[in-house]
């Protein structure tokens, strides 16, 4: 065991110096993680979605083409978009009797992707994988905190006490990174899971904190960036009762479009980060997009990282 002593008093790096309102913007974000992926694999597994296409590996490499969840995903997607409390219990209702078989797997956007999309980073998300064992501490983690998920089946399961506690003491004796490795955003109270991701949502349920080694990634400090409201389309404003779409920019003027703004401007602005002025619908983004069509674009990129990794 590289961190020794006694687990209860083992740092807790998630919580300590972050205000409350920061902290519960961030468990927002990671529950709207979990409901979008239980959305969307509910659409996966309709009808006429084989089970032979999901396990192509061709298909899985190549990732999934955007009208494979239309019209249903990305109108689901709009409408949480603009009000994260919209009701889904309905569409959630479909996993019912939908499961075909292929029971082994689920369907999830990998965490970093979910990361990446959502709030500002490089184009890569090459920050959110790039892990040395020599900067990893041994931690315990509140995972309402952490980016995860559930890939295999029989995960969320909820594991008895005991049955977690060794999980935890396994995850400890392993070498740094070879079984839990969850990266943090900056010195946001945030982390994207690597590795150990499928246990995240049964440690959610019990309330109990994950052991597992972090480090930290780059994030761009609150005074290196600005947010910005989109103008609406000329024409669009006055048939559409919504709020504007939202971008970030970040020091070098590139500009992000967000998916979800419902979701992450009050983890932005929680963080530190202050308003800019509005963008006109014209304007590009880092992409070469339209920022005025750009929060669709988004919401695609969100659904072709819908796989199984």
């Amino acid at each position: 065991m590289i961190f020794p002593g006694s687990p209860r008093g083992w740092p807790r790096l998630s919580v300590r110096g972050h205000p409350p309102r920061l902290l519960a913007a961030c468990r927002a974000l990671t529950r709207m993680k979990y409901r979008i992926d239980d959305f969307m694999d509910a659409l996966w597994r309709r009808p006429e979605i084989s089970a032979a296409m999901l396990r192509d590996p061709v298909f899985r490499m190549l990732g999934v083409s955007g009208t494979a969840l239309v019209p249903d995903g990305i109108d689901w997607l709009e409408a949480v978009g603009q009000d994260p409390a919209v009701e889904d219990d309905l569409w959630l209702a479909k996993r019912a009797g939908s499961d075909r078989g292929d029971g082994s797997l689920r369907y999830a956007i990998a965490p970093h992707a979910f990361a990446r999309l959502l709030l500002p980073s490089d184009a890569d998300a090459g920050q959110y994988r790039q892990l040395t064992a020599d900067d990893m501490t041994l931690a315990q983690i509140d995972p309402t905190l952490v980016i995860g998920g559930t890939y295999q089946r029989r995960w969320p399961g909820r594991p008895q006490g005991r049955e977690l506690g060794l999980i935890n003491a396994n995850a400890a004796a392993a070498a740094p990174g070879l079984d839990t490795a969850y990266v943090q955003l900056g010195k946001l109270p945030l982390y994207v899971a690597v590795e150990g991701k499928n246990r995240v949502r049964a440690f959610r349920s019990a309330g109990q904190a994950i052991t597992g080694y972090t480090c930290t990634a780059r994030f761009p400090a609150p005074k290196t960036l600005e947010l910005h409201h989109i103008a609406h389309p000329p024409g669009v404003a006055s048939s559409r009762a919504t709020a504007p779409d939202v971008a970030v920019s970040n020091e070098s003027g590139a500009v992000q479009v967000l998916a979800l703004p419902r979701v992450t401007v009050p983890v932005l602005e929680a963080y530190g980060v202050r308003w800019g002025p509005m963008l006109a619908p014209g304007a590009v983004d880092r992409d070469g997009r339209l920022v005025g069509a750009g929060r669709r674009a988004t919401l695609e990129d969100l659904v072709r990282h819908f796989m199984h990794p």
